[in-house]
């Protein structure tokens, strides 16, 4: 019974490897933009606004996908926890 307790520090630490994910999709999302811009600077021209627009939006999209695979993985561990009868 000791599991299905509430703890402040497990939530903590979920909420800061939430945090540090979408500060990475951000920052990788942005730099791939940047180095994009770079290269395709002749055909293509992005500006910064643009760039922060889409890199928020992707980062968005990483974090809905983090979410759905965190709570997917949470049902499936209470589920084998629910058949081995703990």
């Amino acid at each position: 019974m000791q599991e299905n307790r509430f703890d402040p520090l497990q939530l903590l630490k979920e909420i800061l490897l939430f945090l540090a994910v979408s500060a990475l999709a951000f920052g990788w999302i942005m730099l791939m933009l940047l180095i994009f811009s770079f290269v395709a600077v002749s055909v293509i021209t992005l500006k910064l606004k643009t760039m922060f627009i889409i890199s928020i939006a992707f980062t968005l999209i990483t974090d809905i996908y983090y979410i759905v695979r965190r709570s997917a993985k949470k049902r499936e561990e209470r589920r084998i926890k629910e058949m081995l009868g703990k």
